[in-house]
């Protein structure tokens, strides 16, 4: 009888370059797959013009996707996913790579040169604080041998038990908020790696060309703030700002979670109409911090 494989039953694991090996607590919100280019070319010609389909020409693999939420949780294993979310490899101006090892059954699957493109952190009001993560690799292995390494510690996820917002550097506390997110997007590049030298000697998925570099080149930080509107709640309705302070903190209590202390914001409001009126903050930050990582910070 065939045994399948579960996906809430993987183990994911974070493989940094310096050898640290974290297991995160992702499943069963994960999802990767590497797709290859077939550039088709035409058979037909004047005499023979019965082909009247394309050949295939497979070449080269896309770069692999792949996606996961982790919930925070009081230990430290957040730290190393924000870190390679937020902040630059040491002396570079590019972000840190890794590898994602997921160990299914007995074998596994194995993401090299992992490289973070976005990170959304979701923030709701009494449910647990969560941060989820979208990003590419230069390519997928499969039936990889992965060791199981057990927890020492329990797990223990925040909720979002204190939330505290402001839009003016934090004198005052935006009131009945219903909703809001933040996101860190990395737009990166993969350097051209298909060459007439390398496609001669491709014979199948293993000899393929693979992308082995890339380079960023743009950083986006942006979100939105939903509230209702009400008689202390309508200053900024249907207007905007720009050189403003944002300041977010939501987590277990006021010493715990995700801070934002973001300078030189825009936003624009605009009014919602709904069973009840509300309001939404779009904004994004203008600033260029040489450390993003001071102006996002994480308490266990």
């Amino acid at each position: 009888m065939s045994i399948y494989n579960i996906k809430r039953e993987a183990e994911v694991y974070i493989v940094q370059t310096n050898g640290t090996r974290t297991r995160l607590d992702v499943t069963p919100d994960i999802n990767f797959t590497q797709t290859f280019t077939d550039e088709t070319y035409p058979q037909k010609t004047l005499h023979e013009q019965h082909k009247l389909h394309d050949a295939s020409n497979i070449k080269k693999a896309n770069p692999a996707n792949f996606n996961f939420t982790i919930p925070v949780i009081t230990q430290s294993d957040l730290d190393i996913v924000l870190n390679l979310l937020v902040n630059f490899a040491s002396g570079t101006n590019t972000l840190q790579h890794f590898d994602l090892e997921i160990k299914v059954g007995n074998y596994g699957y194995k993401l090299e040169k992992c490289v973070i493109t976005s990170g959304t952190f979701i923030i709701e009001k009494l449910e647990n604080l969560k941060l989820s993560i979208s990003g590419q690799a230069t390519k997928l292995l499969t039936n990889v041998s992965i060791t199981t390494t057990a927890r020492t510690t329990p797990r223990t996820e925040q909720r979002v038990s204190y939330l505290n917002v402001s839009i003016d550097g934090g004198s005052s506390e935006l009131s009945g908020i219903t909703a809001m997110s933040v996101e860190l997007q990395n737009d990166i590049k993969w350097t051209p790696y298909e060459t007439v030298h390398d496609a001669l000697n491709v014979t199948n998925a293993s000899t393929s060309m693979y992308p082995s570099n890339f380079t960023l080149e743009k950083r986006t930080l942006s979100g939105s703030i939903t509230q209702y509107i009400n008689t202390s709640a309508n200053s900024n309705l249907q207007t905007w700002s720009t050189g403003v302070n944002i300041i977010i903190k939501a987590g277990e209590s006021v010493s715990q979670g995700v801070q934002f202390n973001l300078s030189s914001c825009t936003f624009t409001n605009r009014n919602i109409v709904g069973e009840v009126f509300t309001q939404s903050y779009d904004w994004i930050m203008n600033d260029n911090p040489t450390n993003l990582g001071s102006k996002i910070t994480f308490n266990t």
